[in-house]
């Protein structure tokens, strides 16, 4: 039963929690300036999804309490004035992190945080209101917003909690301990979970060997990160009537149908056969853009940008960087001039510093993994949360590929036998 809560996004968690929250709170306007917004924090749902799996995997609670005795002095005043010290034994409790396993401290130590974070998603929220969470997380949300945990949030867990006597790490044991049977007493939980994380776990899988086959046919590839814009305003994704979030979208989904069928047309821009990510991305603010990670031959781009540096000398003409002649030509080409672009190696800001541009090697392992991970996030960007908006459709897709024939040997075995 525990193996269908673990869900492809805490392999990363935070991470990939901080690529997704950046996605959802910021606006991004046509010049490309970049406002933050107030919005949920991800990040909690990842923290949360993570308690869900540790309360899973063991029965003992978080914290360990006990009863002692302490000797407190106080000051006892007679009616002349004078006053002499009063000692005394004054039973109390104290409470520890329970460390006889890792997964307790580790629950312990994620309880206490629990509170701040969770108000973010509070269902009085507007915003909070246009999120569809996971199944388990919307159990243990709703589990949260009912419990007294929800206004535990300190670190000094002997203190006392509330009125009803109990200090605050034990209504954090309290609360480990209903989040077993809110789990485990949903039934259809099983095929709700496999059903809402089936997508991004074989995304994952499906990229790493995708990309491992790119790098087996290469000795390197060079990568380009573009976000790409299918108009300059887009629509507010809390506020805007549902009918015209999904019309954007499908004008989103055309262009880049549009881009994909044309680079199969321009070689002496895209190469012969480039490989490629993409993703689409919402912004609660600022509506549906599009990922594009362009994954080059090394060998043949060179060759292409050689072929085009010559026309250009001979032309007199100066010559864009090859990731704004890409760019270009999705606003001309794709978007009929209406769209946008950014580029991930000019605006960091844009998925952060562990993003890989550029060349890597084949024997770079390092750096493909780091290319694997990031590229991960994209294809979990659904694990967690999602747009009560969202049609159905893609959101995350690879260039195909045909399956690689077997070496000739091997087929004259096979028709042998």
């Amino acid at each position: 039963m525990q193996k269908s809560f673990v869900v492809a996004a805490p392999l990363h968690a935070a991470p990939f929690a901080e690529t997704i929250e950046h996605s959802l709170n910021s606006r991004i306007d046509a010049n490309g300036r970049l406002s933050i917004v107030t919005g949920p924090e991800i990040g909690f749902l990842a923290t949360l999804d993570r308690i869900s799996r540790l309360s899973l995997s063991t029965s003992f609670m978080p914290f360990l309490i006990r009863n002692e005795q302490k000797w407190i002095s106080g000051q006892e005043r007679y009616p002349n004035g004078l006053s002499r010290a009063d000692r005394q034994w004054v039973d109390i409790r104290v409470a520890a992190p329970n460390a006889f396993q890792s997964a307790t401290q580790e629950l312990a130590a994620l309880l206490t945080d629990i509170e701040v974070a969770a108000k973010t998603f509070d269902p009085a929220s507007p915003v909070a209101a246009q999120l569809l969470l996971a199944p388990h997380l919307r159990l243990l949300l709703d589990l949260l917003f009912r419990h007294p945990v929800r206004d535990c949030n300190c670190h000094e867990i002997a203190l006392p909690s509330d009125n009803s006597g109990l200090i605050r790490a034990e209504i954090y044991n309290d609360f480990a301990l209903q989040m077993r049977p809110v789990l485990l007493g949903r039934k259809s939980l099983r095929r709700e979970l496999h059903n809402w994380d089936y997508g991004s776990e074989e995304n994952v899988v499906h990229l790493r060997d995708y990309l491992n086959d790119l790098f087996e046919r290469h000795d390197s590839l060079t990568i380009l990160n573009l976000r790409l814009f299918h108009a300059g305003k887009r629509s507010d994704l809390v506020w805007t009537p549902v009918e015209d979030q999904h019309h954007e979208l499908k004008a989103l989904r055309e262009f880049r149908a549009r881009l994909f069928d044309r680079m199969r047309r321009k070689p002496a821009l895209f190469t012969a056969k480039p490989g490629y990510v993409w993703a689409i991305m919402p912004s609660l603010e600022g509506g549906y853009d599009l990922h594009l990670t362009l994954l080059f031959d090394t060998a043949a781009l060179r060759a292409v940008l050689d072929d085009k540096r010559v026309e250009a000398e001979q032309a007199g003409a100066i010559l864009l960087d090859h990731a704004d002649q890409v760019g270009q030509y999705w606003v001309t080409g794709a978007t009929g001039g209406r769209g946008g672009y950014l580029r991930g190696d000019r605006s960091e800001w844009l998925y952060g510093p562990d993003w890989v541009h550029g060349e890597v090697l084949a024997g770079d392992f390092v750096r493909r993994e780091k290319l694997t991970k990031t590229l991960g996030y994209l294809a979990m960007r659904r694990a967690l949360v999602r747009l009560n908006s969202e049609p159905a459709g893609e959101y995350f897709g690879m260039r195909e590929r045909k399956t690689r024939a077997r070496p000739r040997s091997a087929r004259r075995v096979g028709e042998s036998g």
